[in-house]
């Protein structure tokens, strides 16, 4: 790879909530949104489950990741940073 070039990926995932226990879930029927890899992304990818920040740092839970082509990465808002926090996928609210 070209010294310029890093590697890229989209990240698909839902916006986590957080309950007044600092407890971390999705929101029932949320929807899933991507974003990528970006030249300053911080920390290294776990896999699905793994949460990460947005550069506003909102928390995401990471569902699934795909493949992206270097010269379509600008079709993406960058991620932050990857977090070492993993949580079930199936991870939502109960009451």
């Amino acid at each position: 790879m070209a010294k310029d070039k890093y590697e890229t990926a989209i990240l698909f995932g839902k916006p986590l909530q957080e309950d007044a226990s600092g407890q971390l879930f999705v929101e029932p029927n949320e929807k899933v949104h991507p974003w990528r890899i970006g030249k300053h992304t911080k920390g290294k990818l776990i896999g699905p489950g793994q949460v990460f920040l947005t550069e506003q740092n909102q928390k995401v839970l990471l569902v699934r990741v795909e493949a992206l082509a270097f010269k379509n990465r600008h079709d993406y808002q960058p991620m932050g940073r990857f977090t070492k926090v993993v949580l079930p996928l199936a991870e939502e609210k109960s009451e």
